[in-house]
């Protein structure tokens, strides 16, 4: 048999996904540039093990590496990773056996060719180690085992210096055994001292291959945490979001949810006590009486300036960001007028929150009662830093910092937050039935530390914990049934029964361990295995006893199970956690989005239970976790749209502040029945479809702007059928405004009906008689229906421009104008506006992200009051009509007047239109021929700063907008 005639050997592993192959792909590509250093993220369940590994053999192969060390945040992952390791070689293993079927002369002559140096050099029965002397090809470290530093530190800058004997025997072990490729899975972990220990150790290992593997969005990282790994890794070579992975079908289809619930009516109690203490404090800084400047006196200067000092509002925002929403957020509270520049968004249409209070004070403080000499001021200080701790801030050197507060404890770890777990496992449980696979996360096993005195009193000193929750579920009669039970890294635990029944699952796999155990006293319920084993032995068992059903609702805390665990079977979490940070948000979501081989019509849901308090200033703390969480995480929402944020939970939503309590009961019903149609959910998601992967900026008009802003949204309904597509058509359809201006009117109309007059007027004397009678009273009758005549043809002038131009016509000159001068690769025809269900428009331009970003920055400004542009640009309209008599006066008036020029509407031109004057030129000529207008007025020379003061705050188009980011 010749070379051309051997079969290829059949590959027995797993075929690799769209995301792992391009994931290769691009590093093949970067090792063919000889860069060493690379950065993959993909979401959890994506498969980013395998691309380690095959990134690992393809190195090994290709002679560039002779070992590989996996370094990881935990035991679990570790365990992965060797694994997974020996799973592959195990595929290996069995397409090596194929040399003794058929294919035999292939290999032989394989191994006489170039590759033959190959096949001796890598031993493929090698296993994966998990030892630091690193005797194998590949060995699965944790991080833990190089960072293990000495008790007598003397926090020098060299790290590797501090470093106990193991942990340093491990580095010069690493600079010994040759090529080596690193991969360090995780490695959002790398934020903290193991990235500048890891930095030092790569200096030492110039040659080095490293692999950095994370499922953290880059996005998400702060500027310092972006230059770290940058530097660790250089940049990304690949990467691949969540709705990329569903939308391919490797991670099911899921739903974002949320449970909302009130303290317990002993927990509001106390709250109210202790909102008391916040109003009072508040109520005496407003007090105009209180110091020497007093605190809206001192407001006003530091945001309106004075008749010597001029505020630069822009100046400011960019300085400082925070302290400007503060007072936006008293403008709105009516305790502020709004500074000039100044404009108010969706995040500033808010009553100030405990934590703006805190900024303002601060502001007043630091610079004025503190700089003071006047005794007033210094006693007026000293009181705020005494009332400070009772309100849960504190005063320090930097300025009023947030402390521990005791209220942010009883609302994050508040009792109502079990019963809620149980309330939505209970629904839960209704649909699933025996499929029902449930992961409760909390942030610890019991408690951990002695309850302050002021909190003791009204918390129990196991809320929050695993352990309360599993009495919760266990003596409840709709959930015992479904056998919870609890594992952490110290504990498993649950009724005795089911304890009894895990110890009989053991025992078939290892009788010498389950002999061991004993199943300790139940209190409340619960009882505890004990015996001498570990979470690295039990976490194996319970999964197993989780996945097949044997208990149906896992209680675990986030340190165990919250990364590197991995069960497919999860149907559904529930988050009751309080950590937001990106890494803990990823690696929580993930848990219950792998796919299940058992399940192929999985759906998943994560639900976050929120405590909301309206009882106290800082109650809506836990509903800032929650915007927290899903800040830069997509989902989708109600329309099928992907969009980030609380958004996609509800479209209701907002992320600066809850929603109102008395919405509760709805809200929580709303989440049910979208929790009860799974097919509709993974409807939403269109697996399979075509897909960009890429995040755009959208606006959305709310349907709640109030009468006018209302009747402006209900004219697109008329422009489309059953809520599809509208699309934007200017207004002069010819372009030529003037074909619609007064003169026209005029000319086509009554030069024509007064010739019809005259002729029956001539007729009727020539005529006589009766005849020419008739046609006398006819003539007279054209004559004086002349002002009706014209009322009707000025109709259309006054339905064109007696309201404002629809959403669609302002999209239309934006978009057109943004093109003109290079902002926009696309014109008007790429402009989607659709209605939703709630009477919301959903605006954005289908192009590249750039473009998109531009013009939905425009269109939010054009549609939000007027704040402080360079150019203001003039819409004609005709003059409203009077009440009584006059009503009729006017309507023939508009039939041959001119328009109301003298008196314009004024529109801002948005700023990146109105940066320069020939952009904002452009803007005017789209402007005329979508909506119809004059020239631009330049607000920085004093006709235009005086039309600017009489318009600032203003909104023309009467309505509200705020910006999202959605996925294409």
């Amino acid at each position: 048999m010749s070379m051309r005639e051997v079969e290829p050997v059949q590959d027995h592993r797993p075929p690799l996904r769209r995301h792992q192959r391009e994931a290769l792909e691009a590093l093949l590509e970067s090792a063919g540039a000889d860069s060493r250093r690379s950065w993959v993220v993909l979401p959890p369940g994506a498969g980013k093990t395998r691309v380690g590994i095959e990134h690992a053999q393809n190195l090994l192969d290709g002679g560039h590496v002779s070992k590989v060390v996996v370094f990881g945040p935990n035991t679990a992952i570790q365990t992965q990773w060797a694994n997974a390791w020996d799973e592959l070689r195990t595929y290996a293993d069995r397409t090596d056996r194929v040399d003794h079927s058929d294919h035999a002369e292939h290999f032989d002559r394989v191994e006489h060719s170039d590759h033959a140096e190959h096949f001796d050099r890598v031993d493929h029965s090698d296993h994966a180690g998990i030892d630091r002397a690193l005797p194998t090809h590949f060995t699965a470290l944790t991080y833990q085992s190089l960072a293990v530093f000495d008790d007598d530190r003397s926090n020098t800058k060299n790290l590797l210096d501090e470093l106990a004997p193991g942990g340093r025997a491990l580095v010069d072990r690493l600079g010994d055994v040759g090529p080596l490729l690193l991969i360090l899975d995780e490695c959002h972990h790398l934020l903290d001292v193991w990235g500048s220990l890891l930095t030092e150790l790569l200096d030492l290992l110039p040659e080095v291959w490293v692999l950095g593997l994370t499922a953290t969005p880059p996005g998400t990282m702060t500027t310092a945490q972006s230059e770290l790994v940058t530097g660790l890794f250089s940049d990304i070579r690949y990467s691949a979001s969540i709705p990329a992975v569903v939308r391919e079908g490797d991670l099911a289809p899921f739903a974002d949810l949320v449970w909302v619930t009130t303290p317990t009516n002993e927990e509001n109690s106390w709250l109210s006590a202790q909102a008391t203490r916040f109003t009072e404090l508040i109520t005496g800084i407003l007090d105009p009486a209180q110091g020497t400047v007093p605190f809206l006196e001192w407001v006003d200067k530091r945001f309106l300036g004075t008749r010597d000092t001029v505020v630069s509002w822009a100046a400011m925002s960019r300085s400082n960001p925070e302290l400007c929403t503060a007072a936006l957020r008293l403008h709105h509270a009516d305790l502020l007028r709004l500074p000039p520049g100044a404009s108010v968004a969706e995040q500033h249409r808010r009553d100030p929150d405990a934590h703006d209070w805190a900024l303002l004070i601060d502001d007043w403080m630091r610079h004025h009662l503190v700089a003071s000499e006047a005794a007033e001021d210094m006693e007026l200080a000293e009181a705020i830093r005494r009332a400070l701790p009772a309100i849960g801030y504190r005063w320090t050197r930097s300025g009023i910092r947030a402390g521990r507060s005791p209220v942010d404890r009883v609302i994050a770890y508040s009792a109502s937050k079990p019963q809620a777990a149980s309330e939505i496992i209970c629904a839960e449980a209704a649909t699933l039935g025996q499929q029902l696979r449930t992961l409760v996360l909390c942030d610890f096993e019991s408690v951990t530390a002695t309850l302050s005195a002021d909190v003791r009193e009204v918390v129990d000193e196991d809320s929050g914990s695993a352990q309360l929750v599993l009495e919760t579920l266990v003596s409840d009669a709709r959930t015992t049934d479904l056998r919870p039970l609890l594992v952490s890294g110290k504990t498993v635990a649950g009724a005795p029964e089911v304890l009894s029944d895990l110890c009989a699952r053991i025992a078939e796999s290892d009788e010498s361990l389950a002999a061991r155990l004993r199943i300790g006293e139940p209190v409340a319920g619960v009882s505890r295995m004990e015996g001498p084993w570990s979470s690295r032995a039990w976490v194996p068992y319970v999964t197993e006893f989780f996945t097949t059903g044997r208990s149906q609702v896992l209680i675990g805390t986030r340190a165990l199970l919250g990364e590197g665990w991995d069960a497919p079977a999860i149907t559904g979490l529930i988050d009751l956690s309080t950590a937001t940070t990106p890494t803990a948000v990823t690696q929580t979501r993930g848990r219950a989005l792998r796919r299940d081989p058992k399940q192929p019509g999985k759906v998943a849901l994560n639900w976050t239970v929120v405590c909301v308090s309206p009882d106290h200033p800082r109650g809506d703390q836990d509903w800032g976790r929650l915007v927290r969480k899903h800040d830069g995480f997509f989902g989708t929402d109600s329309e099928g749209e992907i969009v980030d944020g609380v958004a996609h939970i509800d479209s209701a939503f907002s992320p600066y502040e809850p929603p109102a309590v008395d919405l509760t009961e709805e809200i929580n019903a709303r989440m049910i029945t979208q929790s009860q149609d799974r097919a509709e959910i993974a409807r939403r998601w269109s697996v399979g479809s075509d897909y960009r992967d890429e995040e755009l900026r959208s606006v959305r008009i709310l349907a709640d702007t109030g009468p006018r802003g209302a009747d402006a949204l209900a004219r697109f309904e008329t422009d489309t059928a059953d809520n599809d597509e509208i699309g934007a058509m200017p207004r002069h359809l010819g372009g030529d405004p003037g074909r619609i201006l007064p003169f026209g009117i005029r000319t086509a109309t009554i030069v024509p009906w007064l010739g019809v007059g005259l002729i029956l007027l001539l007729l009727g004397v020539g005529l006589g008689g009766a005849g020419g009678a008739v046609l006398t009273v006819l003539s007279l009758v054209v004559w004086l229906s002349l002002p009706a005549v014209l009322s009707v043809a000025g109709s259309r002038r006054t339905r064109l421009y007696a309201k404002p131009p629809t959403v669609g016509q302002l999209a239309g000159a934006i978009v057109e104008a943004l093109q003109q001068t290079g902002h926009s690769s696309v014109g008007s025809e790429a402009v989607r506006i659709r209605v939703d269900a709630r009477g919301d428009l959903r605006c954005h331009l289908d192009a590249d992200a750039r473009s998109a970003e531009a013009f939905a920055l425009a269109l939010d400004e054009a549609v939000s009051p007027i704040a402080d542009p360079r150019y203001l640009v003039p819409r004609w309209a005709l003059p409203h009509p009077q009440e009584g008599i006059r009503v009729l006066a006017e309507r023939l008036r508009c039939g041959w007047s001119s328009m109301q020029q003298s008196d314009p509407v004024w529109h801002a031109v948005p700023s990146t239109l109105g940066t320069r004057r020939e952009s904002a030129l452009a803007y005017a000529q789209a402007w005329d021929r979508w909506v119809g207008g004059g020239e631009t007025v330049y607000t920085r020379n004093p006709e235009g700063a005086g039309i600017l003061t009489a318009y600032r705050g203003t909104n023309p188009m009467r309505m509200s907008s705020v910006l999202r980011t959605s996925w294409h």
